[in-house]
């Protein structure tokens, strides 16, 4: 079976997306619950103020300065046998309202009257000299009831006024009983009960289920809002970046991403991007490391191979062009003397041909030592002991623009190897110069030399690599190639475009 074949593109490895795992409910459910999170911890902040409020407002001694107000203005209690316990729980109702509702808060429903009355968290408890009890409302809380009958006991018999106070586990009572002027025995005491913090806020919750129904609804509209927006403007961004990493996934490592946003995500975009570019030239250092081992592997098989044959058929032509003349002129034949001559000399050109090929094979790439270094080394090998002179003029702008693209540096090192070698074998020059210069995106790549010259139109097409130098030449950005050659020397021109070095625009 093909694996290769087989293999699923990026897109098809990629997990099935469901709609419910889309970015925009992750956020809406994230929002809603911080919202409740934080408007319940802001509820119970604000029950746990308004406590401590209420605890100043209804302490003992606030409350009997606000009864001994009150029950100044409104005389004497009436004897409960002489009134109905409607009648009673009438009375009680308004005298309570004037003693704590301007002094409790009204804006919260937990401590306000209507509220603490309904569930008996705020009485009061008239006792007649007779000993005849009226309640409001009549089933106080277990607490509140047991603080204020104590409290009515110690007024009747101490006949002076009471207070009694609890603050267990959170729950906080607190009464206040006075006695009655005219009435021996006869006492009116008013309390409050308070939850703690926590059963407080439930019990707001609960008592307000329709204002708790408005508020999830107005926090649901707006996180969903807020989702939309902040979904949007994510699903656009990751979705550019989805699109680069497919590319990646398929080869393409020219693709970027290119996030100008500042936040988080515009710096992860950046560095993946970088990692691209790391990645890039990982991967073309790789290739030209993996041209030059083929390069050198075909030198050694040629080396092992054809150069040995050539020799060898040299040496073979040699015994033969000696066995022919053993004999002397006259057992000579003329013809056959010129073949093995002709043989011989092509045998030689084959050899130094081979020799030439091997060299440019075994010379160091660009990628390994750079272009300067890979060229001297080159010119080294190529020319030492031909008595040429030649020097290399490379522009330090040009020489890093050049560098930072290997694959074309090193079409300019063949260019200029092709080219010496032309001068060393058909020129008889004396002098090489490589110069290398850059005007802006344009740069210039020059070898000349002061050689006699050739007629290029009569060498375009039977050899000396012109044609070889001229696609490498194409082969360049914007590459064009230009020869001239006359009596005093060769000039081999290549001009091509690449972008400018970072750094060296400003």
């Amino acid at each position: 079976m093909d694996e290769t074949a087989a293999r699923p593109s990026p897109a098809a490895r990629a997990p099935t997306r469901r709609w419910w795992s889309g970015l925009f409910w992750k956020c809406l459910l994230s929002m809603l619950t911080a919202c409740w999170i934080s408007t319940i911890l802001l509820s119970l902040l604000g029950v746990y103020m308004l406590r401590r409020e209420l605890r100043e407002d209804m302490a003992p001694p606030a409350l009997e300065t606000s009864m001994r107000r009150e029950l100044a203005q409104l005389g004497p209690m009436p004897d409960l046998a002489a009134v109905s316990p409607a009648q009673c729980q009438a009375l009680l109702q308004g005298l309570l309202v004037r003693v704590v509702g301007m002094d409790t808060p009204k804006w919260m429903y937990s401590h306000s009257f209507a509220g603490g009355a309904a569930d008996g968290r705020i009485a009061i408890r008239y006792r007649d000299r007779h000993g005849r009890v009226c309640l409001y409302p009549e089933r106080p809380s277990a607490p509140l009831a047991r603080a204020l009958e104590q409290a009515g006991q110690d007024v009747a018999a101490d006949g002076i006024a009471a207070a009694r106070t609890l603050d267990r586990d959170g729950d906080w009572v607190s009464v206040a009983a006075l006695p009655l002027a005219g009435a021996p025995g006869a006492s009116l005491g008013v309390g409050q009960h308070a939850a703690d913090t926590t059963a407080t806020f439930l019990r707001m919750s609960s008592g307000e289920s329709g204002d708790m129904v408005w508020l999830a609804f107005y926090l649901l509209v707006i996180s969903a809002m807020a989702s939309v927006a902040v979904a949007t403007l994510l699903t656009r961004r990751l979705g550019h970046a989805e699109q680069v990493a497919d590319s990646w996934a398929a080869g393409d490592l020219d693709a970027r991403i290119h996030d100008r946003g500042r936040d988080e995500f515009g710096g992860l975009a950046h560095r993946f991007d970088r990692m691209a570019d790391a990645l890039g030239e990982v991967i073309q250092v790789r290739q030209q490391l993996a041209v030059s081992e083929e390069r050198n592997r075909l030198a050694r098989d040629l080396h092992d191979t054809a150069k040995q044959r050539s020799f060898a058929l040299g040496l073979q032509l040699s015994v033969l062009d000696h066995l022919n003349g053993r004999d002397g002129e006259a057992g000579r034949d003329p013809r056959q003397g010129a073949l093995i001559k002709a043989a011989l000399g092509l045998t030689g050109q084959l050899q130094r041909d081979l020799a030439d090929v091997i060299q440019r094979f075994t010379a160091p790439t660009v990628a390994e030592q750079g272009l300067r270094k890979a060229l001297e080394d080159t010119f080294s090998h190529l020319l030492g002991g031909s008595g040429i002179e030649w020097r290399l003029l490379l522009d330090g702008v040009a020489e890093r623009g050049v560098g930072a693209h290997h694959q074309h540096a090193g079409q300019l090192l063949l260019i200029a190897t092709e080219a010496a070698s032309n001068s060393l074998r058909h020129s008889g020059a004396r002098r090489i110069e490589v110069v290398l210069n850059s005007a802006g995106e344009r740069y210039g790549w020059t070898i000349q030399d002061d050689g006699c010259g050739f007629a290029v139109n009569q060498h375009e097409s039977t050899g000396m690599g012109l044609g070889n130098m001229r696609m490498r030449a194409r082969t360049l950005p914007g590459g064009r190639f230009r020869i001239a050659s006359s009596a005093s020397g060769t000039v081999v021109t290549v001009s091509f475009t690449l972008p400018e070095p970072q750094g060296e625009s400003a």
